[in-house]
């Protein structure tokens, strides 16, 4: 190989690299105020919504950017989890912090973390 085509190897490679990392992107809220919680009775479909800025354009899903974000395992016993967790956070006035991945079902922004503030 002679130093151009390792260049331009080396470029491509970088660019299926970049393209890869911006298919998959991450967004975190910041602290925020939970304003609004609840589920949708006849499916597993929770959703939050949050004070401040919208968020989620860097996620690429049909309902972003917004204040709000879904789970869509709300009758499992983890989303069941979250949710009482988020809840318990919601009436005490405490801030969280929520790490997003993804488009829910419904093309929300979806939660793959979160951390209550103590």
């Amino acid at each position: 190989m002679n130093i151009t085509t390792r260049h331009i190897a080396r470029a491509i490679a970088t660019c299926a690299l970049l393209i890869s990392f911006s298919a998959h992107a991450d967004e975190d809220t910041g602290w925020r105020k939970i304003v609004d919680i609840g589920c949708h009775h006849n499916a597993g479909i929770c959703y939050v919504t949050l004070d401040g800025a919208a968020f989620g354009a860097s996620l690429g899903c049909r309902g972003a950017p917004t204040n709000e974000f879904r789970f869509d395992d709300g009758d499992t016993v983890i989303g069941r989890r979250t949710y009482s967790t988020l809840l318990a956070a919601a009436m005490s006035g405490k801030n969280v912090w929520i790490h997003l991945v993804g488009c829910t079902s419904q093309g929300m922004p979806s939660l793959e973390w979160y951390h209550v503030q103590p």
